[in-house]
């Protein structure tokens, strides 16, 4: 539990908050929460959820099972596409708009145009 201890007070250090602040974030006292990061006392599943979701955070993060912070959602739609939330996000904006739709017409002329004018217009900024 020593890298959860760690983990949990450079966490809070980022957020410049102290032990009461992280605390009543959690609805805990002072002391409950400060326990947490001595190693004295261990959070239950509830509230490692909780405090994953204030840092936006993974728990296996918390717990040391991963180096990655990242709460990244992916959606499976298939057994070859793998989506993450800021892809499907892309796709719903894209939804909104006629663009998924005409695209879809004929995926394999249009996606190799897209994919160049998207080229033109990624020039174009890194260019400015």
């Amino acid at each position: 539990m020593y890298l959860f201890r760690e983990r949990l007070k450079d966490l809070r250090d980022e957020l410049n908050l102290d032990q009461k602040e992280m605390g009543e974030r959690l609805n805990l006292s002072a002391s409950a929460y400060g326990y947490y990061e001595q190693g004295r006392n261990e959070p239950s599943l509830q509230t490692l959820i909780k405090i994953a979701q204030t840092f936006n955070v993974t728990t296996d993060y918390l717990l040391g099972l991963t180096n990655t912070r990242e709460t990244s959602v992916y959606y499976k739609m298939s057994d070859k596409i793998l989506l993450s939330n800021s892809e499907m996000d892309a796709i719903q904006k894209m939804k909104e708009l006629p663009l998924l739709e005409e695209v879809s017409e004929d995926p394999s002329e249009y996606v190799v145009r897209l994919n160049r004018y998207w080229q033109f217009i990624k020039n174009e900024r890194d260019n400015k």
